[in-house]
């Protein structure tokens, strides 16, 4: 599978287990100051700037480990404009999803990070 396919299909995953918890998805891949964000969702009286990573298998560690400093430092500068834009007047959020799924593709489990900072 490629990085593209993979990458839209966290997104979807991601999509469908943030309305199953009662989120509404606002925008996917949203470019904002060169930046993108994978999903804005509303939820709770917060825009939410969700970033999605799928990792298959662990190679490469799991899919929370590949979220470091410099990608949540991005996710602010382009959550800042969506909210702007959206003339929010509350406080807006950083959320992860990850995705990992087992070398066999039998087994995946998502986890949910709110207000990652």
């Amino acid at each position: 599978m490629s990085t593209k396919a993979s990458g839209e299909l966290g997104e979807r995953i991601a999509a469908a287990f943030l309305k199953l918890k009662g989120y509404r998805i606002v925008d996917a891949n949203v470019r904002v100051a060169r930046r993108e964000v994978d999903l804005v969702v509303a939820g709770g009286g917060a825009i939410v700037a969700v970033e999605v990573k799928l990792r298959w298998g662990r190679r490469f560690g799991t899919a929370a480990e590949s979220i470091d400093e410099r990608k949540l430092a991005r996710l602010r500068v382009a959550l800042a404009g969506i909210a702007r834009a959206a003339g929010e007047t509350g406080s807006p959020r950083i959320d992860v999803i990850t995705i990992d799924v087992d070398e066999s593709g039998d087994r995946m489990s998502v986890e949910h990070y709110v207000g990652v900072t």
